[in-house]
């Protein structure tokens, strides 16, 4: 990017768009706050933890995204290149997949070898991206809705006092101890590229600390009047815990107090039931209930197969942990949980108690499995190599609650032009953890999961109902007749009508608002800010308002345009006369 440039990013607009979502997915193509592919993104665990194994760069996420993820069932090439021969001579698919031994369900359609990669959006879209809830600054758990490819833009390296660094755009915003701000104003950056420096002191909101341990949280709770019980139970450690950092932080309750428990209802009351019973009679009592005459008793020795049955079922937890609960033959993650023996117990009796040939399955396919000794056996080729993965290590108690601490920022460099990207977070709290610094995305759109839906769709005007013609990439639009426009209309208004029916009694009736608003049609409208420097506005109007753009985005491209004529008239000259071209 030329300097001339770079000198429009330092003016910002803020617009609040109200659109409907169809319109609403074009603009979002538009972001400009963007981190580079090698910033590392946090995830959880269902325990709120974290780790090496749950942690994914901005490059890793788009390539999932985009490309798919490695299909682990898809055949190897000497098998593939196998297929294609005799695929090539004439034979049928069904012949194929029995003479290169592929005769599991469904195998004839993957035997062309073109699945190396599947489609993972599901999968990153179900992934627990680590967010701060900004009303009470601890850490939850968000989900991401889109990944965007943002291109080269000219991008500064952050470094804090704890050594955390982070590569982004001048104009992404981040959680300052002032609160979100662009990364220029937050820093007070003067000067472009490799003249730039920071001329104000500013702190960042990090991944913080473990809340028990933060003075600031454990005022507020006492403040709430929470107990030391429920200062526990909500931090996720123990009882006396909490009453070690009241005291570090010289907040421990006073006597008069009473350490803000809750009173039994039944305290100072005295219970008797007058009846003492001797020495004798209570060994006549405990002969009587022994053994066979016992309300338990169960026949006596539990059988082999019981006692392998309880094993299995105590061994689960740690089993599910450790293939992070999902199922490892469909990929299917949470629901009803199965651990099983991959070897089965009636070929290698002496694996029953083997820990580590046990694999977590999903309740339909451990049923599945278990149909055939043939079916058991296929799976245990096929996952063999699965034994051992589980280990005999303690299981991971639910994870502390974190929250956010500043950090000083003491440096910023400039690094270059990088390929960046961007996140759309799901939610409330429109952020996320990147490299340990809480940042946000540059679009902040109006939420269904946690709002009610309103009644307005867009409904287009007569004239604006047209016709496509042509073919792929040359296409033409055509107006269509008074009668057909009606119809359209009037078949339109049913749909939204029936579509916001049925959402309403879907909430009436108790489903999630999250479940019910995909009843809903893309043209229901949406509402979200965007925040956007000069340059990049006249990007948006280069794209969108001309003749190629589609007609509903055209017209909001034409206000902002407007917008920008009457704030920067110099500039919108200039950039008319320089042919709408964005420098």
């Amino acid at each position: 990017m030329s300097t001339t440039g770079l000198l429009f990013e330092h003016n910002a607009f803020r617009f609040h768009i109200r659109c409907p979502i169809f319109v609403a997915r074009e603009w979002f193509r538009h972001r400009i706050g963007c981190l580079t592919g090698d910033a590392v993104v946090t995830f959880v665990n269902g325990n709120g933890q974290t780790g090496p194994g749950l942690r994914k760069t901005m490059d890793e996420l788009w390539t999932m995204w985009s490309e798919g993820e490695v299909n682990g069932h898809a055949l190897s090439l000497p098998v593939a290149q196998e297929v294609d021969r005799l695929a090539a001579a004439g034979l049928s698919l069904r012949s194929i997949a029995r003479d290169v031994g592929c005769g599991r369900p469904g195998a004839t359609s993957h035997l062309r070898g073109t699945n190396r990669l599947r489609d993972a959006k599901w999968r990153v879209r179900r992934m627990r991206l680590r967010v701060l809830n900004e009303d009470t600054n601890e850490f939850g758990v968000g989900h991401i809705c889109d990944v965007v490819d943002k291109g080269l833009q000219p991008v500064y390296r952050v470094t804090l006092a704890d050594g955390k660094e982070l590569t982004l755009t001048e104009n992404h915003r981040v959680l300052t101890h002032e609160g979100w701000k662009k990364l220029r104003d937050a820093v007070g950056l003067v000067g472009d590229g490799g003249e730039a420096k920071m001329t104000r002191p500013c702190e960042l909101v990090t991944n913080g600390v473990v809340a028990h341990r933060d003075r600031q949280w454990l005022a507020a709770q006492r403040a709430a009047g929470k107990s030391v019980g429920e200062m526990a139970a909500d931090a996720g450690c123990s009882y006396h815990t909490i009453r070690k950092w009241l005291a570090v932080h010289g907040l421990t309750f006073e006597r008069g107090e009473a350490m803000r428990g809750h009173e039994p209802w039944n305290k100072g009351r005295r219970y008797t039931t007058g009846r003492r019973l001797t020495p004798a009679h209570s060994e006549a009592i405990r002969r009587a209930r022994s053994g066979d005459r016992s309300n338990f008793w169960r026949g006596g020795i539990t059988s082999e197969r019981a006692s392998i049955a309880r094993w299995t079922t105590e061994q689960a937890p740690r089993v599910h942990q450790q293939y992070d609960y999902t199922c490892q033959r469909c990929l299917a993650q949470g629901g009803k949980l199965h651990a099983h023996h991959i070897i089965p117990v009636w070929l290698e009796p002496e694996r029953a108690r083997d820990l580590g040939n046990l694999i977590t399955l999903c309740d339909d396919c451990h049923r599945g499995i278990h149909r055939t000794r043939d079916s058991e056996l296929e799976f245990a080729e096929r996952f063999a190599s699965f034994v051992g993965h589980v280990r005999d290590i303690p299981l991971r108690k639910a994870g502390w609650r974190l929250t956010g601490r500043p950090v000083s920022v003491v440096s910023i460099a400039y690094v270059g032009v990088r390929r960046t990207f961007d996140l759309c977070v799901e939610g409330p709290w429109h952020n996320f953890v990147a490299n340990g610094v809480v940042v946000h995305n540059s679009f902040n759109e109006f939420s269904m999961r946690y709002a009610k839906a309103t009644d307005d769709f867009w409904l287009p005007d007569p004239e604006d109902v047209r016709s496509q013609v042509g073919k792929p990439g040359a296409y033409t639009f055509e107006p269509v007749g008074d009668a057909l426009a009606e119809e359209t209309r009037d078949a339109m208004r049913e749909v939204y009508e029936q579509a916001y029916a049925t959402y309403e009694r879907l909430v009436e009736q108790g489903v999630a608002r999250e479940v019910a608003r995909a009843v809903l049609p893309v043209g229901a409208y949406t509402e979200f800010f965007w925040t956007v420097n000069a340059r990049a506005v006249m990007n948006f109007i280069s794209l969108r308002n001309s003749e190629t753009a589609q007609r509903e985005i055209r017209r909001y491209a034409e206000a902002v345009e407007t917008f920008l004529a009457q704030k920067m008239p110099v500039t919108h000259a200039a950039f008319v006369a320089a042919g709408r071209i964005s420098p």
